[in-house]
């Protein structure tokens, strides 16, 4: 769990996962809209580092203008689109070891044990938030297992 103090976050990283229900509810265009709607208030704290903000998918799904509307910094935003679904997690992991990223989001649509430990290792090591979106918006289930199993060994 993230404690906020002062305007400052503690250096625990966690990977935070989106719930398919709320976006089947609220119709967002995109998974990465849905984040910058439900996530602003904790964007907004990590956009007061002096780091990329870095979004990654397969697909163009970011929207300079939802981007002003969640009070982000737009020229600290960078959006990797089409990067190829198999070469995913390596993007992420070496975006994650970099640490030049106050937060990643990235959308995934299948993410495997080896792979999940590999991700939780880049975190742990690299004190960056990655928020893992569901591409397909599926597998709910899967992904917020995945979250809790993550979060809590990390800690």
């Amino acid at each position: 769990m993230q404690v906020f103090k002062s305007n400052r976050l503690s250096k625990k990283a966690k990977i935070h996962l989106s719930d398919d229900a709320q976006i089947n509810a609220i119709g967002f265009e995109t998974p990465l809209q849905q984040i910058l709607q439900e996530q602003a208030p904790l964007l907004r704290l990590l956009d007061q580092q002096q780091r990329w903000q870095l979004w990654l998918s397969s697909r163009p799904m970011l929207k300079r203008s939802w981007i002003k509307q969640a009070g982000l910094n737009e020229s600290k935003v960078i959006h990797c689109a089409n990067i190829a679904e198999n070469e995913m997690i390596q993007v992420i992991e070496k975006a994650l070891l970099s640490r030049k990223n106050s937060y990643i989001v990235a959308c995934v649509a299948q993410i495997d044990d080896h792979h999940k430990r590999q991700l939780q290792l880049a975190v742990k090591a690299s004190g960056t938030h990655l928020f893992l979106i569901d591409d397909e918006f599926m597998n709910h289930n899967d992904f917020m297992m995945m979250s809790q199993l993550i979060n809590c060994k990390t800690h």
